[in-house]
């Protein structure tokens, strides 16, 4: 099945996604397709059973680097808006932080986890160079760094550009994101104490399913 429809306690993983940024006031969404897109169609709807709004970008080339699946949303987007992954699992009061935090013009901001010794598959995860709250860098193959990308952005609509450049590239994101950071327009915001997962292996859904098994 497509990932995002995995069960963890009552809810799918991007159930819980949505159902984390509804609580923190989010009431439109576009959800980003590609392979079984009929599926999670079929289990999302417009949204309205949720109390949302949903449209939905299908991308073709589900195959090539993330950053693709971000500009086929792009059309919807004319303000500041938030990116998420739909495997990335964690407590409400981690996307609130994000979600409440201010945006500079032309600026992003990436939520980010300081507690590296938590992190699980810490050789796969996105690495985070800091200055202060100002992010010099993302890469996984990073040796030295102080944070872990835990998925969430929030950002001007001039990252499009960003994105653009570097789609073609083995990480896409991570790339744009880097340079964006050059001018000194990205930001971090700590996820402190709260706890996430991001799920890529069955491991980490077993992990998943027991920090968060309070979960409705």
């Amino acid at each position: 099945i497509a990932k995002p429809l995995y069960q963890l306690g009552q809810k799918t993983l991007i159930e819980h996604v949505i159902a984390n940024f509804k609580k923190a006031g989010i009431q439109d969404f576009v959800v980003v397709v590609g392979y079984k897109a009929e599926d999670i169609i079929n289990l999302l709807g417009d949204g309205s059973a949720y109390g949302i709004n949903i449209k939905y970008a299908v991308n073709h080339n589900f195959e090539k680097p993330l950053g693709l699946s971000v500009l086929c949303a792009e059309k919807y987007v004319d303000e500041p808006f938030l990116i998420s992954m739909s495997d990335h699992i964690m407590e409400f009061e981690g996307v609130q932080k994000i979600v409440n935090y201010p945006l500079k013009k032309d600026s992003c901001l990436l939520l980010v986890d300081k507690k590296i010794d938590t992190i699980f598959w810490l050789d796969d995860a996105a690495k985070v160079k800091l200055d202060g709250n100002i992010i010099r860098g993302v890469n996984k193959k990073f040796d030295s760094f102080e944070a872990i990308d835990c998925g969430i952005f929030k950002c001007s609509p001039i990252i499009f550009n960003e994105i653009r450049k570097a789609a073609d590239q083995p990480d896409s994101i991570s790339a744009a994101v880097t340079s964006f950071s050059q001018r000194g327009k990205m930001f971090a915001v700590d996820i402190g104490e709260y706890h996430w997962i991001d799920i890529d292996e069955y491991s980490e859904l077993e992990a998943a399913r027991n920090i968060f098994k309070d979960l409705e």
